[in-house]
């Protein structure tokens, strides 16, 4: 989800410049297939500002009208679902 010009995607290659997506972008983008259906669109949508745009609790609060600590507490949610989501996290709901 970064931008093709940054360094982690132009390191390693002779000229500076890619020739073709690095395999494991491609690994990446296939991995993220189900991300919005398993998440809900929204909840992807502030996952993105917080994880790849750098924005703070607080500025996705401002964005959604609640306040920063109640934000917060959604983010942190949203990311124990994305770890879920992407098996680095046991499904604690399963149990019981």
């Amino acid at each position: 989800m970064t931008i093709a010009s940054s360094a982690n995607f132009l390191r390693g290659t002779a000229s500076g410049y890619a020739t073709d997506l690095p395999e494991s972008r491609v690994v990446a983008l296939d991995r993220l297939e189900g991300f919005y259906e398993s998440l809900g669109k929204m909840a992807a949508i502030r996952l993105i500002d917080y994880c790849v745009l750098g924005k703070t609790a607080g500025d996705i609060a401002r964005q959604n009208g609640v306040a920063e600590r109640q934000m917060a507490l959604v983010l942190n949610q949203h990311l124990r679902d994305c770890a879920i989501h992407f098996k680095l996290l046991g499904n604690s709901r399963s149990a019981g």
